[in-house]
């Protein structure tokens, strides 16, 4: 018998399909009984192509055209293998094929297209500061605040020396998966995209409402970044701050030998809230690398698409 040079049939004999939660990627199996016109050396590259390429190149879309409204919409060739069939010459195989994809089918009421997963971490971890002043202020602490007057509320510093004290902090991490193979089209998300994203939002207060937080400049996006998964898929995770102080510290002022000036009572005479000025930017705008940003903000606010929107 010649070389093989093409695929003379082929025919599926067996199909699998499996769908998980946001945790776990949905899979779809498939087996074709290829016949070639000609033998098949398995140890010849070339030739091997030939049958392997029954599927398609590694990566290549299991639809024409990818959408997110069809619970396989999304999926690409991950691995193909071929196993000669006994007694065939080496000219028929057993070509396996396996797709999958890291976005989930989410159904609810006005709800049904595949979304990637959006993860949420709380953390309430108490702040140590310096405290000079205990509440109430007649100058509450406010983002981005320096004051030069006094701030007002009890005197609890003993000769100019504060308390060590704890204020109430939170701390939250929100981490996506972004699709960056710019599919579907019209929605096109890539790497740049990403870095963008992360170099725009970092060190930056909230504008606006944000999941957790209704007011503007209540929230602080302190750091991002973003991580390879596989092929395709990247993660970008933000982390943000809520402080009880915004953020604030208090400072008292000194005397000419650098310690805190003392009233008659001996406690600091002044004490004047002190902060890094940041700017602001409206940080639901993180959500923009997801397929559907209303769904993933719903997701980060509720946990869940279920009561979407």
């Amino acid at each position: 018998m010649p070389a093989a040079t093409a695929i003379s049939r082929s025919a599926i004999t067996a199909q699998n399909f499996s769908e998980g939660g946001p945790s776990q990627a949905s899979t779809y199996s498939v087996v074709r009984r290829v016949t070639m016109n000609g033998t098949v050396d398995v140890e010849n590259a070339t030739q091997m192509a030939l049958v392997l390429g029954a599927f398609g190149a590694p990566l290549s879309s299991l639809r024409t055209s990818m959408v997110l409204t069809e619970r396989m919409g999304m999926m690409r060739l991950r691995t193909v293998s071929a196993t000669p069939v006994p007694n065939t010459e080496s000219s028929v195989f057993d070509v396996t094929a396996k797709y999958d994809q890291l976005y989930t089918w989410n159904t609810g009421t006005g709800l049904a297209k595949l979304q990637v997963p959006v993860e949420v971490d709380l953390d309430a971890t108490p702040r140590s500061v310096l405290m000079y002043r205990s509440p109430s202020f007649s100058t509450s602490p406010s983002a981005n605040l320096n004051t030069t007057t006094d701030i007002g509320g009890t005197k609890v510093d003993y000769a100019g020396k504060p308390i060590q004290a704890l204020i109430s902090q939170m701390t939250m991490r929100i981490s996506m998966i972004v699709d960056c193979s710019s599919q579907p089209s019209g929605a096109a998300r890539t790497l740049v995209t990403v870095f963008d994203k992360v170099s725009t939002c970092s060190n930056k207060w909230n504008s606006a409402a944000f999941p957790h937080f209704s007011g503007a400049n209540t929230v602080l996006c302190e750091t991002g970044s973003v991580s390879h998964v596989r092929d395709e898929y990247y993660r970008a995770t933000f982390n943000f701050r809520w402080d009880e102080w915004l953020l604030c510290e208090q400072q008292p002022k000194t005397d000419v030998w650098g310690k805190a000036a003392l009233d008659a009572s001996g406690a600091a005479n002044t004490v004047t809230w002190k902060s890094n000025v940041r700017s602001a930017i409206n940080l639901t705008s993180i959500f923009d690398l997801s397929s559907d940003p209303t769904l993933a903000q719903q997701i980060a606010r509720e946990g869940s698409f279920i009561t979407y929107p």
